[in-house]
């Protein structure tokens, strides 16, 4: 069995449960831009200003990168298969895969007690994205890969900014 083929039957398999749709929708649809605003919002308004727009700037930048991979890569989504949800453009890599792990990553050391919340709220978002039939696993790994990288990246981009603003200040 080639690793095509098995992608297909794992789509499959997971489009085949027309029950689990409504759930399956509300992840994928949360996942267009509400939760990453609302995210955004809260650690603005809870005091967390600069931890905010570094994770705009994330959530900016992989969907910048995500969008100009696929437009290289040019990978067709998945055909011959019940749509639950449209989508348009390229497969490659998986953009709601990548905005959601990014998140759980950056946000990781933030959440305490409630990381593992993050981690299954990001795997649960790139499986309904198979589920909906717009993606083939290789498309979500790759986004998750994207995406733990991205988040990873902007980590260490706002501890280096932070310690040179403290830096600064102390010389003031």
């Amino acid at each position: 069995m080639s690793f095509s083929s098995l992608e297909l039957q794992i789509v499959q398999i997971l489009n085949s449960f027309p029950a689990l749709d409504p759930l399956m929708v509300f992840l994928s649809v949360i996942g267009e831009g509400p939760l990453w605003i609302l995210i955004g919002a809260y650690l603005f308004l809870s005091g967390s200003r600069r931890t905010a727009i570094y994770f705009g700037m994330m959530g900016i930048s992989v969907w910048l990168t995500s969008t100009f991979l696929k437009s290289v890569l040019m990978v067709p989504r998945p055909g011959g298969f019940r749509f639950v949800l449209e989508a348009t453009g390229y497969s490659f890599p998986s953009t709601h895969s990548a905005l959601a792990f990014a998140t759980a990553m950056f946000l990781n050391s933030k959440a305490g007690k409630y990381s593992p919340l993050l981690w299954a709220g990001a795997l649960l978002m790139a499986v309904s994205r198979v589920f909906a039939g717009v993606h083939y696993p290789s498309d979500v790994m790759a986004g998750a890969v994207l995406g733990i990288v991205m988040g990873y990246m902007w980590i260490r981009i706002g501890s280096a900014v932070n310690m040179y603003m403290e830096k600064r200040a102390d010389q003031d």
